[in-house]
């Protein structure tokens, strides 16, 4: 018979699982049959959702960005990487001067102004710029296939982190930053992050090469625990454990996001730059 204290300590588990469940399928075939305005769409709800608990974060900081000015901003960036690469550099200007005229215009507290103002920007910049690559990558001649590779390859890289921590972790990885992560939990998610990224290799996306399945399992996960931490970051500083509640036992939009969000920019990166790999061209032409 199972106590009171066993069944809590289940309680969040079964929670992540059931969330997950009901989730994932809706995902995986908006992305399979929906088309890339769709695609568009959904990254687009997530930018704002997301940039909207970044700010709620700073809140608890005591750090007050304007909401509404961040929310047509990433609005904006988002609609840029929808159009094409032609238009980003303007966004950028407009970002910039539209932060510090907002604030111009509602000066009250210049002891407060400058932590404000950044942290405005940083919202748009961290959740909107960087999560727009996943729009670019759906856009590639393999992009279903590559926003289920970098998904996969970022979820294996998690969950055998949660494992291999669990059952081996020892060495605290940042004890400040995530005093759960451990070094052994970091190892068992590269690993986990490269089989995922070798099956991939094997099965649906044979256009990449082995080679470069490897190396790319080890680059998405570096990229993707960096994300990791650095919401964790954000977090500890503001003194709260999860960036909302929108996912029963999962927490809010970033806590599912943190790692894609560095992690598709690395992607799309390492597949443009080195299109000189006859592999890669397969997927990039």
């Amino acid at each position: 018979m199972k106590t009171n204290t066993q069944s809590q300590s289940h309680h969040p588990y079964l929670k992540r699982v059931a969330t997950a469940i009901v989730g994932i399928p809706p995902l995986a075939a908006l992305i399979y049959y929906g088309t890339p305005f769709h695609f568009w769409l959904l990254i687009t709800a997530c930018i704002l959702l997301g940039i909207r608990e970044f700010y709620q974060i700073l809140d608890q900081a005591d750090i007050h960005s304007s909401t509404p000015l961040g929310l047509i901003l990433g609005l904006l960036v988002s609609l840029a990487f929808w159009q094409g690469a032609s238009l980003l550099p303007l966004v950028v200007v407009l970002t910039v001067m539209a932060t510090f005229v907002s604030f111009l215009f509602h000066f009250n507290n210049p002891s407060t102004i400058i932590a404000r103002l950044c942290g405005t920007m940083a919202g748009v910049f961290t959740i909107a710029w960087l999560m727009g690559y996943l729009i670019w990558i759906r856009g590639l001649a393999q992009g279903k296939a590559l926003i289920f590779y970098l998904l996969l390859v970022v979820w294996a890289g998690d969950t055998s982190a949660f494992y291999t921590g669990t059952l081996l972790g020892k060495h605290p990885l940042s004890p400040l930053v995530s005093p759960k992560k451990t070094i052994e939990g970091s190892v068992g998610a590269l690993v986990g992050s490269v089989l995922v990224s070798v099956v991939a290799h094997f099965t649906f996306l044979p256009s990449l090469s082995l080679g470069n399945s490897i190396i790319l399992g080890l680059v998405l996960n570096i990229f993707a625990q960096v994300g990791d931490l650095s919401e964790s970051m954000l977090k500890r500083g503001a003194g709260i454990k999860d960036s909302g509640n929108l996912f029963p036992g999962h927490g809010g939009i970033l806590d599912r996001i943190d790692s894609l969000i560095f992690a598709a920019p690395a992607l799309f990166y390492y597949l443009y730059y080195l299109s000189n790999c006859l592999s890669i061209k397969a997927i990039i032409q």
